[in-house]
């Protein structure tokens, strides 16, 4: 009996040595989380062309579920046009958490998410006004507009993200039909993420070649208070696909790397998946102190 007893200790005390270590870790773990006082993450936005074959300017009933794997190397992923194929698109996608598009119109409003990050539930709000049935890129055929849901960055550190989809093409009523878009964003930017931490991004389709474009982008810009990552860390020509972000008096964020994400999109004989090009931004967050 001894013997038993002695081996019983030789093999259970190890074994409840390592429980209690990694319970204790464990609860380490999770009281680092609670304090959290800064992190980093990774926003990605991308149109995957995700119109029906044939419509779509890609292959999307090739490339659409090649895609979704590329898409878990980011934090938080925005997609526009995600129109046709949105099931071989989550597929490969690894996030735990997910919003779908809105199911409006025939195709709904193709804006879906992916993030790691524990997000409320998303708010999809059709644009009130829109440019081309048939011609003029077709806009009114969908609904487009935005998307807004709240993510959780750490235990009591939150933040609006929106993911957008605006008229496309360069005649004046498509111009128009931006500002107005703008105009309806602005207003309920005022009302839903007042004081907040936000990040805005998307398939803008406004050109910084165009005058009126560039007034209705510096209209958010000024009203809302955002900055536009790719002017804030010099990265060039200025793309369609923007992400836009501001702090609020709790969080400090700050975009600290930017890049066009043309070779990961690709297949293995080079040819890009999307007629866009994802464009990723990476950020820095920290808590003021009071």
């Amino acid at each position: 009996m001894k013997t038993m007893f002695y081996f019983r200790n030789l093999i259970l005390g190890p074994a409840l040595a390592a429980i209690c270590f990694f319970a204790g870790q464990s609860a380490g773990d999770a009281g680092a989380a609670e304090t959290a006082q800064s992190g980093k993450f990774t926003v990605l936005t991308y149109n995957v062309a995700g119109l029906p074959e044939g419509i779509s300017q890609s292959h999307p009933l090739l490339f659409m579920k090649r895609i979704g794997p590329l898409l878990n190397g980011f934090d938080l992923v925005l997609t526009q046009e995600d129109f046709f194929y949105g099931k071989e698109l989550k597929a490969g996608a690894e996030h735990p958490y997910y919003d779908g598009r809105s199911r409006a119109g025939i195709l709904g409003d193709g804006l879906s998410r992916f993030s790691i990050f524990p997000l409320g539930e998303a708010t999809h709000v059709p644009w009130e006004v829109c440019h081309g049935t048939l011609g003029y890129a077709n806009d009114c055929l969908t609904p487009k507009g935005f998307s807004v849901a709240a993510h959780e960055l750490a235990p009591g550190v939150e933040i609006d993200v929106y993911d957008l989809h605006m008229d496309a093409g360069g005649n004046r009523g498509d111009q128009e039909a931006r500002d107005q878009q703008m105009a309806q964003l602005i207003a309920f930017m005022a009302e839903r993420s007042a004081g907040k931490a936000v990040i805005v991004a998307g398939d803008w389709n406004i050109s910084g070649k165009r005058e009126r474009d560039r007034a209705t982008l510096q209209r958010l810009l000024d009203e809302q208070g955002l900055v536009d990552s790719c002017r804030a860390l010099n990265c060039g020509r200025e793309r369609i696909d923007r992400i836009l972000f501001r702090g609020n008096d709790n969080i400090k964020i700050k975009a600290v790397a930017y890049r066009v994400e043309a070779e990961r999109f690709r297949t293995r004989l080079g040819l890009p998946l999307s007629d866009h090009k994802a464009v990723s931004v990476e950020f820095e967050w920290e808590l003021k102190n009071d």
